[in-house]
Order: structure tokens, then C-alpha cells, then sequence
């Protein structure tokens, strides 16, 4: 196998969650530029639509949708059992839907995170892995190949106060796939990717504007989406072949210098 070759994805079928016009977006079409099946899953189905037909429409480009809330069991057994009919057994799942963040621009403080944001940080930023692992796991076991990737968030190493529930759950999976990576080996690898500050354009967003994300990692800027993605096709295919429970950090250095 030459070296080029560990990162070819060719006839592997993956899962992606929370896809947006964002990292997820350049993510479900590296893959499928490697030549893996994709099947990407968000709430909107609109959006969906538009990234499948992107992919459909290049050569070799494999891709279905299905329109699903990563926060509720229903919804992600329906999405297993559709990406199995479409192109057989899972061999990647990208878990990056994510919620119950509470950002406190207008005055609110951690009181904001009230029981309905607790429960959408946990169902969203934890439970979908670790629910995807377990529907997902007989096909992995039967073919050795597993890759598990939870998108992971500065916000699980550092408080950003006050999204205490988001930073608590992001913390919460960090362990989890920890001890996922343990009990799945050897048939399934368990990563974390931790996403910092980024957008699709590379611009900071309106939402983020004032909270000083950029200026707290070491390149002083935001990211652009796809500057994801080299670390996602890494941990999907044989580039990583020795490497589970382990983080990739694609955050800027916000984690590793913070002072």
C-alpha cells in the first residue's frame, strides 16, 4: 500500500451528523472524493438536498440524505438502517451535530442553561456518539474497520462561560470516547476532532462577534471549514491505523497555549 493509498476510502460507507455548510459539508465530500459512500443527516432537509446533489454530480460521487435530529434515538436508529440499505455496513461515523449552547450576549449568565438546554447539550453533544456506536457497532465488528470521530469543542477543555451544560457534555464526551476506544478495540478506532473557532468562509460570525474567540488561540484568527478536513480524512481511513482515544486538535493552538 503505498502511502497516498492509507487515505483512499474507497467502498467504506460513513455516517456524517450535523451537516451544514460548514466543516461537515467539507468533510461528507472529501470523503466521498476518497471514494467512500456518505450518508449525511442533519434537520434541514433543503440544505442536505443541495450538499447530496453536489456530490452525486462528480464523477464516482456516492451520496444519500436523510433528514434527521441527532438528539433522538428514532431518528438515528432510521438513519443507520437507511445508510445500510443504500450502501451496506457502516464502516465511519462523523458524529458533529451539536447544541445547547447558551451564549449570554444580552445579559444572561449560567442560570440561562436551564433543564431544556442541559437536556439538548447532553442528547446532541454526547449521546449521539455514543448511541451511533452502539447501533453501528455489530457492522464494524464484522469487518474490522471501525471509525468512530466525535467532533470535539475547545469549550470541553476551557470554560466559556456561560455555555456551562455545552462545556460540561463536551467534557463528559471526551471520556466517553475514551472508554468507547477501550472497549471497542480492536475492531473500532474512537477519536475526538477538536474544532476551534471556525466558519464556513473564514470570517467570524455574527453570533461569535464579542466573545474574542480568535484572539485566544495562537494563530489570532477564525478558521475556515475546510481547514478540518485533513485531520477528519486522517482519522476515517488507514492513515491512523494506530491511533484511538486520542484528540486531534484543529483549533488554532487556543488549547494548547492558553495561558
Amino acid at each position: 500500500m503505498s502511502v497516498l493509498d492509507r487515505f483512499r476510502l474507497d467502498g467504506r460507507t460513513a455516517i456524517l451528523t450535523g451537516v451544514g455548510p460548514g466543516v461537515g459539508e467539507h468533510v461528507a465530500k472529501a470523503y466521498a472524493e476518497l471514494g467512500a459512500n456518505v450518508v449525511i443527516s442533519a434537520r434541514s432537509a433543503d440544505r442536505l438536498e443541495r450538499i447530496a446533489s453536489e456530490i452525486n454530480a462528480k464523477d464516482g460521487g456516492r451520496a444519500v440524505a436523510v433528514t434527521a435530529d441527532a438528539g433522538k434515538r428514532a431518528d438515528l436508529e432510521n438513519l443507520v438502517t437507511k445508510a445500510r440499505g443504500a450502501f451496506g455496513p457502516i464502516h465511519i461515523v462523523f458524529s458533529s451535530a451539536a447544541g445547547g449552547i447558551v451564549y449570554g450576549k444580552d445579559g444572561g449568565g449560567i442560570w440561562d442553561n436551564t433543564d431544556a438546554v442541559w437536556q439538548e447539550a447532553l442528547d446532541l453533544n454526547l449521546m449521539a456518539t455514543w448511541r451511533l456506536a452502539e447501533l453501528t457497532t455489530e457492522d464494524m465488528q464484522s469487518h474490522g474497520k471501525g471509525s468512530i470521530i466525535a467532533v470535539q469543542s475547545c469549550g470541553g477543555f476551557t470554560p466559556l462561560p456561560p455555555a456551562i451544560a455545552y462545556g460540561v457534555s463536551k467534557a463528559a464526551l471526551l471520556f466517553a470516547v475514551r472508554h468507547l476506544a477501550k472497549v471497542l478495540a480492536p475492531h473500532t478506532r474512537v477519536n475526538c476532532l477538536c474544532v476551534g473557532s471556525m466558519s464556513p468562509d473564514g470570517q467570524e460570525a455574527e453570533i461569535h462577534r464579542g466573545l474574542g474567540l480568535a484572539e485566544r488561540n495562537a494563530i489570532k484568527r477564525f478558521g475556515a471549514a475546510d481547514e478540518a478536513v485533513g485531520a477528519a480524512i486522517l482519522l476515517a481511513g488507514d492513515g491512523s491505523t494506530y491511533t484511538t482515544g486520542s484528540t486531534v486538535f484543529t483549533e488554532g493552538g487556543r488549547v494548547g497555549t492558553i495561558a
